[in-house]
């Protein structure tokens, strides 16, 4: 294991006129719209519930697959912990409920919804909203987030972004170097919502990362031979190999959680929000984490 994004094009308003006389000269649209991969539908009822077995477990409730064509339970990883993850109604993003994740000591665990025949397009892009309470800790961590990974085969992970709830800094997955905080140093604030985006671009083997809009990672498979997406997990990890890290416990909120697919970029934010991202902490002490 393990609401639709539409494309986003803002261009500096020149660029825009030029790019709009284009567009006029054309025929119809050349890429398809983002195709609906996963829609958790903000895990808002009556499709997800507050009391589903007792708890409101995550596992078990059913998201939208395949466009609205089919639908498929919420799935925990098989090494299961003693983390949980629940729908809630007392903190939302939007509408009126959202997930809770809370890490167990010394638990890793991953929720997603397993689906087959992705992707059909060059792009997968994953996004969600996330809201992260701190935990307070001379370690590392835990990170609460999202990982991609091909799993039709041999268990693939393409890519992950999200918090450290220690020290608030944005983490990714590298290819050398693992778990790290991103290059620019971005961080978030904690106890408030923030939006993340994960790009996957299957044909150069490389995925991108946004948190608010702002680019703040592009990079390679964090390991290579992917050629399916099959999950997107809500993950609470460890962020760390050492003792304290592992035993360290968080909470976080995860809200409009959503796959898509598409011949086009996914996602293409402003260009000051892309300056924004880049522009972070300018000495980062570089901290390993495994």
């Amino acid at each position: 294991m393990n609401a639709s994004i539409p494309a986003t094009f803002r261009l500096p308003a020149a660029v825009g006129a030029l790019a709009f006389a284009g567009l006029l000269a054309m025929p119809a649209a050349t890429c398809a719209a983002p195709f609906t991969v996963i829609d958790g539908e903000g895990f808002e009822a009556p499709n997800y519930s507050t009391t589903f077995l007792g708890s409101g477990q995550l596992e078990g409730q059913f998201a939208s697959i395949d466009g609205g064509f089919g639908s498929t339970q919420w799935k925990r990883s098989p090494n299961t912990g003693a983390g949980t993850a629940v729908v809630q109604d007392s903190v939302v993003a939007s509408g009126s409920q959202a997930v809770r994740v809370d890490r167990a000591a010394g638990s890793d665990d991953r929720w997603a919804v397993p689906v087959t025949g992705y992707p059909a397009e060059r792009y997968v892009c994953i996004g969600w909203d996330m809201l992260v309470e701190p935990t307070v800790s001379a370690g590392f961590g835990p990170f609460f987030g999202v990982e991609a990974y091909d799993d039709a085969t041999s268990l693939i992970r393409m890519g992950m972004l999200g918090v450290d709830a220690s020290t608030g800094e944005v983490l990714y997955g590298d290819a050398v170097d693992a778990l790290q905080p991103t290059p620019g140093g971005e961080t978030v604030a904690f106890g408030s919502w923030n939006s993340f985006h994960i790009q996957l671009d299957f044909l150069t083997q490389t995925y991108s990362g946004y948190v608010n809009g702002a680019l703040v990672i592009d990079t390679d498979f964090e390991f290579p031979g992917a050629a399916q997406f099959t999950d997107a997990d809500i993950a609470a990890l460890a962020a760390a190999g050492d003792a304290i890290s592992q035993s360290l416990t968080g909470t976080a909120y995860f809200d409009n959680y959503h796959v898509t697919e598409s011949d086009a970029p996914c996602f293409i934010p402003e260009p000051s929000a892309m300056m924004a991202g880049l522009v972070g902490i300018a000495v980062l002490a570089v901290r390993c984490r495994v």
